[in-house]
């Protein structure tokens, strides 16, 4: 066996391994015998027909692939070995055709453990905006509120108004179609159609039928639509107004479990600033760790990009299945395809490594570890939280995975108070909170609210 060994990058090594056709010889006939041991060979007792009558009652292929694992396995482990190389995960194995008594080379691609070199890592001066809560964000927290109690009432003198719920046989003739879809009945709820439905819709009465053109706008979710005109076909089976509970006391009782309307205001203003104060200090710390990236040298074999695309698609997975929706509707809701899907996670996971590892490597310089009575002890406020049983406290206080997670999550908290200690950083208040930043302080504040009233 011949091993030639090249380092392609810092955490890359390759391996070009050959083996005469001797050994290739040698490892056929091993093969050929532990197979013939379970063979069914007339006239032979199991394991003791010569190899070419073996070769007539066995699959040659399966052979064949044995052979080259045993051959790739057993040679690897030995060559790691002797050129004192510690794998930081399985290779990946690139083989050639192999053929018995025939010479073998395969190439081992392997990993190397990430490499860290650290730069500077405080003593920065960084921005943090800071999002003040406005009065209208306040407003819509609560009429969302309302919207998620709201009562649905039957409706029989008068026809469709703004804001109705409909029952409706929808027919759509889409342009270019030869067979329109069948009529469907469906839930219409105006107030969330393309633009021009809910208006086509005014002042029809139950029973009536109704039929308009319009085109989809530009950005509609299911892509092979956009921008194209469709005839829809209209029959209504009935409505229902949506009737919202007064904004009083007992409304505020009700959701909240305050007194007041002025006090459910106040809670709502607090979750909202909790949110808003997230994500500065997200955008803040993301912001210090961008410079201590820019000040070190991280080095990672690609298999950890790859091991974490594959973590976010298994999420995205699992996400999608309770969603009832599929992978092409998910691409169509974001306005992508997939290959540029693919290009953001690799780009995300990329950038979730490097940030990783540099962090990683600043908790050890600064000696952060999580001790185990300080581990007992989150376990001890999850209990009193309520956010777990006394069950859970007895099963998860011993489990090393629980353990881990709480330890990280300890190690987590002491980073960021030690980034935010040990750099400047300068509130700059924000006259003007961006749209995206504000739906994503509402959106945080709503599943809260959904989480605790479930």
């Amino acid at each position: 066996m011949q091993v030639n060994v090249e380092q392609t990058d810092p955490c890359t090594l390759v391996l070009d391994v050959s083996i005469d056709e001797q050994q290739v010889a040698r490892a056929f006939d091993s093969s050929y015998r532990e197979f013939g041991k379970y063979a069914n060979v007339p006239g032979f007792r199991p394991g003791k027909a010569p190899r070419n009558v073996v070769e007539r009652f066995v699959d040659a292929e399966r052979v064949r692939q044995h052979t080259l694992e045993k051959l790739v396995r057993e040679t690897y482990i030995k060559a790691v070995q002797e050129q004192s190389i510690e794998p930081y995960r399985d290779p990946q194995i690139d083989p050639t055709d192999l053929e018995d008594k025939k010479p073998f080379t395969y190439r081992a691609t392997i990993p190397l453990e990430p490499s860290v070199v650290l730069g500077e890592y405080n003593g920065f001066t960084v921005e943090q905006p800071v999002f003040p809560i406005q009065d209208a964000m306040v407003d819509r927290q609560i009429d969302q509120l309302r919207e998620e109690h709201a009562r649905l009432e039957r409706v029989q003198d008068r026809g469709v108004e703004a804001t109705d719920v409909l029952i409706a046989e929808v027919q759509i003739v889409l342009e270019g179609d030869e067979e329109p879809e069948p009529a469907k009945r469906q839930l219409v709820q105006l107030g969330k159609n393309i633009p021009g439905y809910d208006e086509a819709l005014l002042g029809l009465q139950i029973g009536e039928e109704r039929s308009f053109e319009l085109a989809y706008p530009e950005d509609f979710d299911q892509e092979d639509r956009r921008g194209k005109k469709a005839t829809y076909n209209v029959k209504l089976s009935s409505i229902s107004s949506k009737r919202l509970p007064d904004l009083d006391d007992d409304f505020a009782k009700s959701v909240a479990g305050v007194q007041t309307v002025d006090e459910l205001r106040v809670a709502v203003r607090e979750r909202l600033d909790a949110n808003a104060l997230r994500v500065s200090n997200e955008i803040g710390e993301q912001r210090i760790i961008e410079q201590i990236l820019e000040r070190a040298q991280v080095h990672y074999p690609d298999i950890l990009v790859r091991e974490e695309v594959e973590e976010k698609y298994r999420q995205l997975s699992i996400d999608l299945r309770q969603r009832t929706t599929s992978y092409a509707q998910y691409l169509q809701q974001i306005g992508l395809s997939q290959e540029e899907h693919q290009s953001n996670l690799f780009v995300e996971a990329e950038g979730q490594i490097r940030s990783l590892l540099a962090l990683r490597e600043v908790a050890k310089a600064e000696g952060m570890q999580a001790s185990e009575e300080s581990i007992d002890g989150e376990f001890v406020k999850l209990l009193q939280a309520g956010r777990i049983t006394d069950e859970q406290f007895e099963e998860y206080l011993p489990d090393p995975r629980r353990r881990m997670q709480v330890a990280n999550a300890l190690i987590q908290q002491a980073l960021h108070d030690y980034l935010f200690a040990n750099n400047t950083i300068v509130q700059v208040v924000q006259t003007d909170t961006p749209t995206e930043i504000q739906e994503e302080i509402e959106q945080e504040t709503e599943e809260e609210a959904e989480t605790e009233e479930e």
